[in-house]
């Protein structure tokens, strides 16, 4: 039963809290500081993060990122290479020193895993959980605990999206909420040391995982809409998020000069995207075809060119990235009427900041969701949903202020029928033009329009419940600073302790000498994590055994090489090699091995592997295994 429920956890979770949140609305006024209700509240979090995560190694389902939930790949390849040469005291690659925070923030979950990559995949999703409890915990504190559950349902389903993958979005997420609901705290409280956090923090999250940048200039208007400021206070105020959102730029590059890189590559993949805009909405890859081997210096130049030759070619390409985004919004929630009813709990939330008598907190985040708004035409293109991670806290915020509304006004006809009237507006494009994002898309626009209609009918009851006016919350700000500190210590601190222990590794080659193939040496199932694919319907989650029919079924197919993953058969495995050997001028220590499962072990132990080059039927880009030593002095490379 476990395994069941575990297993379909995306797609179950957002509609379990949807109920759980109504079965509270009757509870009126704020969340309480109970301890009892804040624990339960963490418990559920947490464990709406980790249930995905689980179902994914149960079912040995393929991520685009992630074979069977565990081998990296693809993007998440590059990272958890340089996080593992980062912890050895080597430098990063150009790939790497894109986005170097997440290499570090990486890096240090090994650490504290102990190099085992499940393990520290368990605790970045723990993180994730935790960011979303702050989420829930701000918006039951300020509106009620059913509001509080309805943010857990639409942030589980964007957490399940990346959890098990070692990907950007990740950091960004947790990071981008933090910073969001500091600066919330701090528009909420007036505090100037709030905002300079948040702004720095949410600023740190968008480099650390590109998104829609537009909001930081947006953080600066928000003093000059604030009631009853004195002038100068509304400029202190201004200056200090301005320096605090620059400041977030400067962990990047003080990063890579540190890891010996060059502060050149910083988003120099936005070139690539900028470029295709400038070309009237092409994909990144159009530039491969039109500058083959130019440089990121060269791909702006040309864009820039181009935006001047033919501005019109930008405006069409900012026109269709701003049609992807309404297609593509909250499709991250797999089930579609789960997607129905908190798409119209989000445009009730949007509708509801667009009042006269907003309060603080409600102006800044509206102004966070305009930044978003604008820079979506620029993102969506390229980006699939996960490119809002730093964001994504924003949505969780938004369907808790909807379901807020609409819970105050459960017994006000009007806006019941106008609130049907929404729902109907999304549900029917799946009713006439089901799997078409265009149909999408149009009624996210037509459910708007109806919520921010039905707003204007929204009338309080004398005897009915209220939206709660609270006073500062000193706990939610000290539940997101605590939060900061701890991942401050994951990039800043656990990286950089005992850096390249283990030394230069030839010495520990055994006889007798590879028969087949080169000798490499790798820990089995730690560093070098292992999935297999077996015969049978059963298998395991820790480490990751799953059925051949299985694998198949949980193969995504947007999985790069998919239908070479899908021709693997039983009693495979598949390794993701981190070589501990090292030699003069070698460029690269990752890979993947294809191997007989029967011969290759996954107990985290240190092993000398043969591989060859030429062995059928291998994945395309692989190495075979030959035969597999073990090596018994593993404690003298313990990391």
């Amino acid at each position: 039963m476990v395994q069941i429920l575990a297993i379909d956890a995306t797609a179950w979770l957002p509609a379990a809290f949807i109920v759980s949140a109504l079965l509270v609305v009757a509870l009126p006024g704020a969340f309480e500081n109970r301890l009892p209700l804040i624990i339960g509240l963490l418990m559920l979090t947490i464990a709406a993060a980790l249930l995905p995560l689980f179902g994914y190694w149960l079912a040995g389902r393929t991520h685009p990122n992630a074979i069977a939930g565990l081998l990296p790949w693809n993007d998440a390849a590059g990272f958890y290479g340089c996080a593992l040469s980062v912890l050895d005291g080597e430098g990063l690659s150009a790939f790497c020193q894109r986005r170097p925070a997440y290499t570090l923030y990486l890096a240090g979950l090994l650490r504290v895993a102990g190099s085992e990559l499940q393990l520290a995949l368990l605790l970045q999703t723990v993180l994730n959980g935790l960011a979303m409890f702050v989420t829930a915990y701000a918006a039951a504190r300020r509106w009620s605990l059913g509001a509080g559950l309805a943010s857990v349902a639409i942030l589980a389903a964007f957490v399940a999206t990346a959890s098990m993958a070692t990907l950007t979005e990740n950091l960004g997420f947790v990071l981008g909420v933090v910073g969001l609901l500091l600066f919330l705290s701090g528009a909420e409280r007036r505090s100037g040391t709030l905002l300079m956090a948040g702004g720095f923090v949410l600023s740190m999250a968008l480099n650390a995982r590109a998104g829609a940048f537009f909001v930081l200039p947006l953080l600066m208007l928000w003093p000059f809409l604030a009631r009853d400021m004195m002038g100068a206070r509304r400029w202190r105020f201004a200056a200090l998020i301005a320096v605090a959102s620059v400041a977030g730029f400067l962990p990047g590059p003080v990063f890579v000069a540190l890891l010996g890189g060059t502060t050149g590559e910083i988003h120099s993949n936005f070139s690539y995207t900028l470029y295709g805009l400038a070309a009237g909405g092409k994909r990144w890859t159009y530039v491969l075809t039109q500058l083959p081997g130019a440089t990121s210096e060269q791909i702006y130049s040309a864009a820039l060119e181009l935006i001047r030759a033919r501005p019109l070619l930008l405006v069409a390409g900012l026109a269709q990235g701003f049609l992807e985004y309404l297609q593509r919004l909250l499709t991250y929630i797999p089930w579609v009427p789960a997607r129905v009813v908190l798409g119209a709990f989000w445009l009730w939330g949007i509708a509801a900041l667009v009042r006269r008598q907003g309060t603080d907190f409600e102006r800044a985040l509206a102004l966070i969701f305009l930044g978003v708004l604008m820079s979506a035409p620029i993102l969506s293109i390229d980006g699939d949903t996960r490119v809002y991670a730093a964001t994504a806290g924003v949505d969780g915020l938004l369907v808790a202020l909807g379901f807020a509304r609409v819970a105050m006004a459960v017994r006000d006809r009007p806006v019941m029928v106008w609130g049907g009237a929404v729902l109907i507006a999304l549900a029917l494009p799946h009713l006439v033009a089901a799997g078409d994002p265009r149909a999408w898309g149009a009624g996210m626009v037509a459910g708007g329009l109806l919520a921010l209609a039905g707003q204007r009918g929204l009338r309080r009851s004398a005897n009915g419940p209220r939206l709660a006016s609270v006073g500062p919350d000193g706990a939610g700000a000290g539940f997101a600073a605590l939060l900061t500190l701890m991942l401050l210590a994951l990039i800043l601190v656990a990286p950089w302790s005992v850096r390249g222990s283990h030394g230069p590794q030839q010495d520990l080659l055994l006889n007798p000498v590879c028969a087949t193939g080169a000798p490499v040496l790798a820990r089995l199932g730690r560093d070098s994590p292992v999935v297999k694919i077996v015969e049978g319907t059963t298998g395991s989650h820790w480490p990751v055994v799953t059925s051949h029919a299985a694998f198949r079924a949980g193969l995504d197919p947007l999985t790069h090489q998919y239908a070479d993953l899908d021709a693997l058969g039983a009693g495979t495995a598949i390794v993701f090699l981190y070589d501990l050997t090292r030699s003069p001028g070698r460029t690269t220590r990752t890979g993947i091995l294809i191997g007989d499962a029967a011969l290759v072990p996954s107990d985290g132990h240190l092993y000398q592997i043969c591989v060859a080059d030429n062995v059928e039927a291998l994945l395309p880009g692989a190495r075979g295994i030959t035969s597999v030593h073990p090596v018994h002095h593993a404690n003298t490379v313990s990391r």
